[in-house]
């Protein structure tokens, strides 16, 4: 089992167990959080840097960064999903055509059958 860190926006962030094989990706982090802060919510993930950051150190420009980097990095992950719900749909269409032809050959039709 391996610890993983679900990033909170705009702080904060969840700890999970997983499975040490479990693929870990936005929002999720391996990184251990800062410890021995007074309030361990209190800092952010920052994904261009790749580390945890105080909010103390926070400013805008990190923030609309950090908004930048969540927003590149979901379009991406949907661009691929949409490529793999286009060939879903693509599958399910051949399988009914062949579904379709297997059960034209055993249900005899009206014609045959008079």
């Amino acid at each position: 089992m391996k610890t993983i860190y679900k990033v909170l926006y705009p702080v904060g962030y969840e700890e999970h167990e997983v499975a040490d094989d479990f693929p870990t990706s936005i929002p999720f982090v391996e990184d251990v959080p800062i410890q021995n802060l007074e309030n361990p919510q209190s800092q952010f993930f920052n994904f261009s840097k790749n580390r945890w950051q105080e909010v103390v150190t926070q400013n805008y420009a990190e923030k609309l960064e950090l908004i930048e980097t969540l927003t590149q990095a979901v379009q991406e992950e949907n661009e691929v999903l949409k490529v793999k719900a286009e060939e879903q749909a693509a599958q399910m269409t051949d399988t009914q055509l062949a579904l379709a032809e297997v059960y034209e050959m055993l249900v005899p039709s009206d014609k045959e059958v008079r």
